[in-house]
């Protein structure tokens, strides 16, 4: 079985790092929906972080991993 995780970074006030993950994202989401996603996020100024008000887009990756179960 194969999980996938969306994690979006973004860079607070102070410059440290802050990531969103989401669960399983769209099979096809594509490069442009993302940064437009991340760049509402910055704009709409809806996180607040101990390091400030989240000021950019810093990054994105989709990661999978594979599950194998194992019957014991």
């Amino acid at each position: 079985m194969n999980k996938t995780k969306l994690e979006l970074e973004f860079k607070d006030q102070m410059g440290k790092k802050f990531t969103l993950s989401l669960d399983e994202p769209r099979d096809d989401v594509t490069e442009v929906e993302i940064k437009a996603a991340m760049d509402d996020i910055v704009a709409r100024n809806i996180f607040f972080t101990d390091g400030g008000d989240i000021v950019a887009a810093a990054g994105a990756r989709i990661i999978t991993t594979t599950i194998d179960e194992i019957e014991i």
